[in-house]
């Protein structure tokens, strides 16, 4: 599938507010994959050697399947939730497969 993205993206926490952030992660994910049938993969993760960085892994079908994910009501109200928990902007990498 050369179409497909993979998106990694990395979330940083203010102190304190690590597991306040990993439940609405939890709960984020759990929305993505019921809403978006074209995402094939939405994963939260939480470093094993720093406990206070998160990461998704994230694949789509296509560039569009993103475009609609980004713009989705469904994350923006996520997105909302995160505000006064996340240190800094998330950092997100974007990635295109060169196979099936």
């Amino acid at each position: 599938m050369p179409d497909v993205l993979t998106v990694v993206a990395r979330i940083y926490p203010k102190p304190g507010c690590e597991d306040q952030l990993e439940a609405i992660l939890i709960k984020q994910a759990e929305a993505v994959r019921k809403a978006e049938p074209d995402c094939i993969v939405y994963r939260p993760h939480r470093s094993a050697k720093e406990p206070v960085v998160f990461l998704f892994y994230e694949q789509y079908r296509s560039a569009a399947a993103f475009e609609f994910h980004r713009t989705a009501p469904h994350l923006a109200a996520f997105q909302e939730q995160r505000k006064g928990l996340v240190a800094r902007a998330v950092e997100v990498e974007i990635y295109r497969s060169l196979t099936d």
